[in-house]
This record gives C-alpha cells, structure tokens and sequence, in this order.
C-alpha cells in the first residue's frame, strides 16, 4: 500500500484544481434540479385532485428540502472526492487511486502503456480543467487510468513525464 502521507508524491508537485470540486458538484446538481423540477411540475398537477391533492403539496415541499440536503451531501461528497484522489509516477509503473467510499486503485506498468492525451468536455473548457487519460490495450483502462480536473500547464508536465517514462521502458 502506498503511503501518500509520506512521500512527495506526483500529486502533490502537480495538483488537481479546486475548481474541480464545483465543476463536479454543478454538474450533478443540474442533473438532481432536472428530476426535482419535473418531480414538482408532476406533484403540482397532481394537488389538483382534490383528496390527492394535499398529500402531494406536502410531497413538493418535502421533495425540496431533500434537494437541499441532498445537496449538501453531493457538495460534502466532492470535496471528499478531490481530497482522497491520489496519483503518483513511480519507476516502474503509474498509480492512480481515488473514491471516497469504494477506493480503487489502478496500477498500470509503464510498458503497457500506449498513448498519453490532454481532453476536455464542455465543463472543463468553462472551468479552465483538463482530463489526462492514459492509454493500454485494455477496454477498463480508458475508465479508470486518468486524471481529472488538472491546469493545463500541469496536464502537459505529467503528459511529458509520462510520455519519457513510456518511450524509456520500450528501449
């Protein structure tokens, strides 16, 4: 096991953006306000019904302040979510772990990796992030092996690690 606690670590000479805790949690909020909106619009046609109709007012009201603590816990959640993401350049091998309830750590060998690239959705381009994803063979390995939410200027440094490293194994 890795003990981030003590070493330096790749994670911290190249950090995440904060901005990406609030790009994560905009993100899942316009999702959560989409169903909460379309919940409320059902449970106001709905009060309408005159013996339904009391049940489901309360229901809106109830529904609302689930959105508000659920909220809260999607904002606790990624801020715990950037806080424990864990990356570092070993020797022989790149190690990526993060997850906040079910942890999973990807080790990936520098001699099976193909291809290191710089991407961006739309919410990286309005909050300056980029993803850093690390190619192999394997199907999981675009799932797992990248790096969300790094400064451009940190993205290309670790692209340029990764890449010696990856060119220095297959001599």
């Amino acid at each position: 096991m890795i003990d981030p606690e003590n070493t330096v670590t790749t994670v911290k000479q190249f950090p995440l953006e904060r901005k990406k805790i609030l790009k994560k949690f905009i993100q899942s909020e316009i999702g959560y306000f989409i169903i909460f909106c379309v919940l409320a619009v059902i449970g106001l046609f709905l009060m309408l019904i005159p013996v339904i109709g009391i049940f489901f007012g309360l229901g809106v009201g109830a529904l609302f302040l689930l959105f508000l603590v659920g909220s809260g816990i999607n904002w606790w959640y990624n801020t715990r979510y950037y806080e424990t993401y864990y990356y570092d350049i070993r020797q022989n091998f790149f190690v990526i772990k993060k997850g906040v309830f079910m942890p999973t750590e990807t080790i990936l060998p520098f001699e099976k990796l193909q291809d290191v690239y710089l991407d961006q959705d739309l919410f990286d381009k309005i909050f300056g992030l980029w993803d850093l994803h690390v190619s192999t063979a394997t199907f999981m390995s675009g799932y797992h092996a990248h790096i969300d939410g790094v400064s451009m200027a940190n993205g290309e440094e670790l692209r340029e690690i990764l890449l010696g490293k990856i060119k220095s194994k297959s001599k």
